[in-house]
């Protein structure tokens, strides 16, 4: 079980021609930094900013706030909202999505799709761990370089500058969603101990990760791990995980 950080993104139509979000950001995120964005496309495709209806930037200090998309055409067609960042970079990505279909009913949420991570205990091992991301499945591909990383104790605000940071790994660069092994974790896991597993995206300009661009986070305390034995990226016990991949 582990206790999950997600941004997220609700609304509602409030009338034929409006729709109403509203955003919450992980704690001491800058959006800013992170490039932060609301965009409404026509249809039920997830494209770049730069294809929007509508576009509202999210400044820096704006961890949560609202937005009021208008001249719509609610009822009579089909609209999707994301939330995303880096916007128009080569790595802008959607983080969160609303669908507002035809069928939409006035001041009733709309559906929400929210990028999450978590583990759970049968994935955590001595030296080792299985996390399992999702996120919204965009119609613009792109190389989004997603990763993850394993910290000691519960959520804070060192996690933003890599503080006490003890592993890392990155996600193949189109998936949108699945699952992520981490091996060989420096002093492994210890039993009855906390620990919170951050899933980010983007490099700063050394290649390294960059931290200020957090989109989910999970944390959990061990309470039982598997032996790991330095099983291998074809051993059956992980054969189910649809990406696989090696510790940064």
């Amino acid at each position: 079980m582990c206790t999950q950080g997600v941004i997220q993104l609700i609304g509602k139509p409030v009338n034929e021609k409006q729709a109403a979000v509203s955003f919450n950001l992980l704690p001491g995120s800058d959006p800013g930094t992170m490039g932060c964005f609301l965009s409404i496309w026509e249809g039920t495709r997830v494209l770049s900013a730069s294809e929007a209806l509508q576009t509202r930037r999210i400044i820096s200090g704006e961890l949560f706030g609202e937005h009021l998309f208008d001249e719509l055409s609610i009822g009579k067609k089909n609209y999707m909202i994301g939330l995303g960042i880096d916007k128009g970079k080569e790595t802008e990505t959607i983080v969160a999505t609303l669908s507002l279909s035809v069928s939409a009913i006035l001041n009733h949420p709309l559906p929400t799709v929210c990028s999450n991570i978590s583990v759970n205990s049968d994935n955590i091992g001595t030296d080792f761990l299985i996390a399992h991301f999702a996120g919204p499945c965009c119609n613009q591909i792109k190389a989004n370089k997603k990763w993850i990383a394993l910290f000691q104790g519960e959520f804070n605000a060192g996690i933003y500058d890599g503080t006490n940071m003890i592993a890392t790994s990155k996600a193949a660069p189109y998936q949108y969603s699945g699952s992520i092994i981490m091996k060989n974790i420096p002093k492994g896991l210890a039993r009855f101990e906390t620990y919170t597993l951050i899933f980010g995206q983007g490099l700063d300009k050394f290649g390294n990760l960059d931290y200020s661009k957090l989109i989910s986070s999970c944390t959990f305390i061990v309470w039982r791990s598997k032996i790991y034995i330095g099983a291998s990226a074809t051993s059956p016990i992980l054969a189910y995980s649809p990406i696989l991949l090696n510790a940064i």
